[in-house]
Order: structure tokens, then C-alpha cells, then sequence
């Protein structure tokens, strides 16, 4: 069993370690449950210590609607947005205003913006 433990710790520290490293923060690969109820994301993550922690972030705090895109980093996207939603535990998609006005359907990978650090989503832009 405690060799199990290892292995599962040293799994969960190069995925952490990699998503800082790479430009993707990747939260979904060590992350499982996403949900998302309006603005906020919630999900189980693993900490380094192999345990599974409940952990949730407002969206609204780092993503934006640029002219019926969504990005990050920016805020307030859910001012301008409507029928947000989760696609495959890390796709928030939404139809957003552009400048005229008009709803654009628009998606964004969540796994650019958003790092498992520790069993906590946090923003890594």
C-alpha cells in the first residue's frame, strides 16, 4: 500500500509540476467532478499528498467577453454572456455580445487558464 501511495504522490507532483511549466496549466488532468453552477467552477482535485479535495473559483474574477470571445485573463465575462456552460469538464462555452451587440457562440479551454495547485483551482494567467 505504501508503495501504492508513492507512485499515486509522484504522479500528482509531475502533473503539477509540468502544467506550471508549461504554457497549458492543465487542471483537468489531476482534477475529476468539474461542474459549474453560473460563474463558478467547482471540482475534486489531488493534492500533492494524494488526497482528493473539493475546491471551486469564480470565473468571473479572470475571464472576460472580448467582442464575443472569451478570454483570459480579463473579468466580468458573465455581465455580457449568457448560456454559459461546461463541455468535457474544461470547455466553458457561452454565446457573448460582440461590439453591435450581436450573441456569439464562443468556447474557451479552461486548461490555459486555470492550475490545480495543491488540491486548489487557481488562475495561472
Amino acid at each position: 500500500m505504501a508503495t501504492r501511495q508513492i507512485l499515486l504522490f509522484t504522479c500528482v507532483f509531475l502533473v503539477l509540476a509540468c502544467s506550471n511549466a508549461d504554457a497549458s496549466c492543465n487542471f483537468a488532468a489531476s482534477c475529476a467532478n468539474e461542474n459549474l453552477s453560473g460563474t463558478t467552477l467547482s471540482a475534486s482535485c489531488a493534492a500533492i499528498n494524494g488526497n482528493s479535495v473539493f475546491t471551486s473559483l469564480n470565473l468571473n474574477n479572470k475571464i472576460s467577453n472580448n467582442n464575443g470571445k472569451l478570454i483570459c485573463p480579463g473579468a466580468n465575462f458573465g455581465a455580457s454572456c449568457s448560456n454559459i456552460g461546461l463541455s468535457g469538464g474544461h470547455t466553458l462555452f457561452a454565446n457573448c455580445k460582440n461590439t453591435n451587440g450581436a450573441l456569439i457562440q464562443t468556447s474557451l479551454d479552461l486548461n490555459n487558464c486555470i492550475a490545480n495547485i495543491n488540491g486548489n483551482l487557481q488562475f495561472c494567467v
